[in-house]
């Protein structure tokens, strides 16, 4: 039979991947241009010579080079951007990502050492009572494998630099280490293989000392002389390898870590166990087993024999959630960063890691991401400069650090600034003071005074307001350690309270104010001395300016430092008229401060602890409760909500659906789209006849007709998938095969039909499968001849 049939495109499956082209570098350019004719290279929808060709078309006409040039930053506004600013975006990006990147690596090493160090206590403690026995050895149905179980987490992708790190502080501690991955050890002989490679590995061979009588039997255990072949390798030659290794380093171990043991054959394991039990009565050998879902999976992998051989310790590397409460106190709450996550986008931050993988390396690629499109693509990213944290650490920023912008701003950047509500906001503010409504005239006609006036006063309060806010997490952290356990929340939770809801709003505020008023007089002066401790470590260590809470005529220091005199010294309470009005407030009478009365029911709801309590006097109860109001005053300032501060929609990233659709694509809707519409997403001309029909129906029709019309210059598949869309829950093969061929044979190039039948059954075959592969649909043994559908809507 002759084949007739040709494809509408280039691809001949709609299930082959798809894969992106960068656009080339200044040096593949030169050699394309020396090969070949550049002025013959025109895209017409070849994907080939399009990628070739490819060019950022803006009114100030950026080119390839000039992409590779600058790191792929390109002019914004059009093309009306300076390229000072734009340069200005590129080194900013640098300065900022590169510390901060560097911070999160040795945060994730600081909150994993306490793990890796006590696993490397149990290898160096390991066969300690084999050494100190008289003849230097344990009789053979004593011998134990000493095996240390490191849980490691769900999310395997970061196993790497967790083991990786635990692989570099044992080689630092004199021992001999192999980290083993499963895909390469699908056997025994490849297991040892690549443990010996990697043991031999660690000592040169001129480190060695070979004598002239042992010379020639040591020449076959090194690596430069094993054969490529597997089975050359084996323990024996480890034993003898190790014999002269051992006496220069007698308290070294040979350490074996399987990185994931659940990705191992169990017999592979098993039979390894066994052979190093054999050897481990002359060497000492320590496995490690990497573990991500239970200690279950050993007795479900290996036999009891095996097991009974293992001195097993359990170890817990599992401190993911330790790691991110300590990344997001460094870069969000201690304003660590120029740049911060707006309430949408931290949620999806957070829910990423919480609901999904609890990948620390998700963490930091998304908030690379989030930092690379701000800088990319944010012109009043400039503005970051004129915050000048310090740039050998990632120390908070002080208002004091407020500085010039060293370029002038456009007119696009000025006008853009004073588009802001936030913007809007701080000049009305300024309108009711002495001069105001002449300050605000000038700050909207005048770019000078916009810039080297109003733009560091917006920014210092912006400032202030994060170090407000950052004294007030501590400061809740600081309470909840007095209260119980079941009303301590992580400081990932706190923080997303503090940036999506007010403190008047906010339940958990409420809860901790609901706690605070039930506590003791000797427990309120514990937590005023820790409160005033931190708020003097906060204003020694960061040049704190409290500014933002001046602002709301809130002096924190003083009001800590009141409360904590107050509740030392209950009787210094004056009998103010604020005092009566706190009294009446709480349905208390005005009383003799030594004289006590009847507690009400409301006095024991607020605190039970007065039901034996019977040395609690009014004014202890008074000066309890003014104490909490100083401090729910200071919380109620220190966390309010970021959208108050002026240029919040420049510093708080709130592109939430980019983070989403970027790092949690739904590949079924876009498989879905794409097979809806062909012509858009495999570069074909299948629906012009149809398009060019739907026309003559008016423009209104045209998206109608190119959606639903079925053409038969379509790819199969998508012409099963439409009509596909027509059938219920059960589809009839036999009926929808002959939908398919009469959609089919519609095509010019079937002239003989009893020949093209054989043809169009092997089409609708291979995109019936391609539908079951991309999970549209699946067999069904209730009716041989029926598919069941899988999938609804689009």
């Amino acid at each position: 039979m002759v084949d007739t049939y040709k494809p509408v495109d280039v691809f001949d499956s709609m299930t082959e991947s798809t894969f992106i082209l960068k656009p080339p570098t200044q040096q593949q350019q030169k050699k394309q241009q020396q090969q070949e004719n550049p002025s013959s290279r025109k895209s017409r929808g070849n994907i080939k010579n399009t990628v070739d060709t490819l060019s950022f078309e803006s009114k100030g006409n950026v080119q390839n080079s000039d992409l590779t040039e600058n790191g792929g930053y390109v002019r914004l506004f059009q093309g009306k951007e300076p390229i000072e600013s734009m340069r200005l975006r590129q080194k900013l990006f640098e300065q900022m990502w590169t510390p901060l990147e560097q911070l999160l690596v040795d945060i994730e090493k600081k909150v994993n050492n306490a793990g890796v160090s006590e696993v490397c206590k149990f290898v160096e403690s390991s066969y300690k009572h084999v050494e100190t026995s008289e003849k230097g050895q344990l009789a053979a149905p004593f011998a134990e494998t000493a095996a240390a179980v490191v849980f490691s987490g769900v999310n395997t992708g970061d196993h790497s630099n967790l083991f990786q790190t635990l692989q570099d502080q044992l080689v630092s501690g004199g021992h001999y280490v192999a980290l083993l991955e499963s895909q390469y050890c699908s056997s025994l002989p490849t297991m040892l293989k690549c443990l010996l490679d990697q043991i031999y590995e660690c000592v040169s061979i001129d480190s060695i000392s070979i004598s002239e009588n042992k010379g020639t039997a040591m020449l076959p255990m090194l690596p430069a002389s094993i054969g490529a072949k597997a089975i050359g390798y084996d323990m024996s030659l480890l034993r003898l390898w190790w014999s002269q290794v051992s006496s220069r380093k007698k308290d070294s171990r040979v350490v074996v870590i399987l990185q994931d043991f659940e990705g191992f054959a169990p017999m592979v394991v098993d039979d390894f166990i066994r052979i190093a039990t054999n050897y481990c009565h002359e060497i000492p050998i320590v496995a490690v087993f990497g573990l991500a879902t239970s200690y279950e999976s050993i007795h479900q992998s290996l036999t009891k024999a095996s097991i009974s051989m293992l001195n097993v310790e359990r170890f817990n590397l599992q401190r993911s959630k330790q790691c991110i409460d300590a990344a997001i106190r460094s870069v969000f709450v201690e304003s660590a960063s120029v740049l911060s996550f707006g309430v949408e986008a931290y949620k999806s931050l957070l829910d990423q890691f919480l609901l999904y993988n609890f990948s620390i390396s998700g963490f930091v690629k998304k908030l690379k991401f989030a930092a690379m499109d701000f800088f990319y693509a944010h012109p009043l990213s400039v503005l970051s400069v004129m915050v000048n944290p310090s740039k050998d650490d990632c120390t908070a920023a002080s208002a004091s650090s407020i500085c010039e912008c060293p370029i002038r701003l456009s007119r696009d950047q000025t006008e853009l600034i004073r588009m802001q509500r936030s913007v809007q906001r701080f000049l009305d503010a300024k309108v009711d003071s002495a001069g105001g409504r002449r300050y605000v005239v000038q700050a909207l006609v005048d770019d000078d005074f916009l810039q080297d006036t109003v733009l560091p006063d917006m920014l210092r309060q912006l400032v202030s307001y994060r170090q407000s806010y950052s004294l007030g997490i501590a400061m809740v952290l600081a309470i909840q350690e007095f209260l119980p356990e079941s009303l301590q929340k992580p400081l990932r939770t706190l923080h997303y309270y503090g940036v999506s809801q007010a403190f008047d709003e906010c339940a958990h505020w409420k809860t901790l104010s609901a706690a605070l008023r039930r506590m003791k007089a000797p427990e309120m002066e514990k937590l005023m001395q820790r409160l005033k401790d931190t708020v003097s470590l906060a204003v020694a260590a960061k040049n704190a300016d409290f500014s933002f809470a001046e602002s709301k005529s809130i002096d924190i220091p003083d009001l800590i430092q009141k409360a904590a005199v107050l509740i030392a010294d209950p009787d210094a309470l004056s009998q103010d008229s604020d005092d009566d009005d706190d009294q009446s407030s709480k349905g208390m009478a005005k009383r003799d401060p030594a004289s006590k009365r009847v507690r009400t029911r409301t006095d024991m709801e607020n605190r039970p602890f007065l039901l034996f309590d019977k040395d609690s006097s009014d004014q202890v109860l008074r000066a309890l409760d003014k104490c909490c109001g100083y401090i729910e005053s200071v919380l109620r300032v220190c966390l309010s909500p970021y959208q108050a501060v002026p240029l919040h929609e420049i510093f708080y990233y709130r592109h939430s659906l980019l983070l989403d659709t970027t790092f949690s694509p739904q590949p079924r809707a876009a498989v879905q789209a794409a097979l809806g519409k062909t012509q858009y997403y495999i570069n074909c001309d299948c629906c012009k006849s149809a398009s060019q029909d739907s026309d003559g129906l008016g423009g209104d029709n045209q998206d109608s007709g190119e959606d639903h019309r079925i053409v038969p210059t379509m790819n199969d598949t998508s012409i099963a998938y439409r009509l596909h869309q027509e059938c219920g829950r059960m589809i009839n093969l036999y009926d929808w095969f002959s939908a398919f061929s009469s959609v089919v044979e519609q095509e010019e190039s079937f002239v003989q039909k009893e020949a093209a039948q054989s043809e169009i059954q092997a089409r609708f075959l291979r995109a019936v499968e391609e539908m079951r592969f991309l999970g549209f649909i699946k067999s069904t043994q209730r009716k041989t001849d029926h598919v069941v559908r899988l999938t609804w809507g689009m």
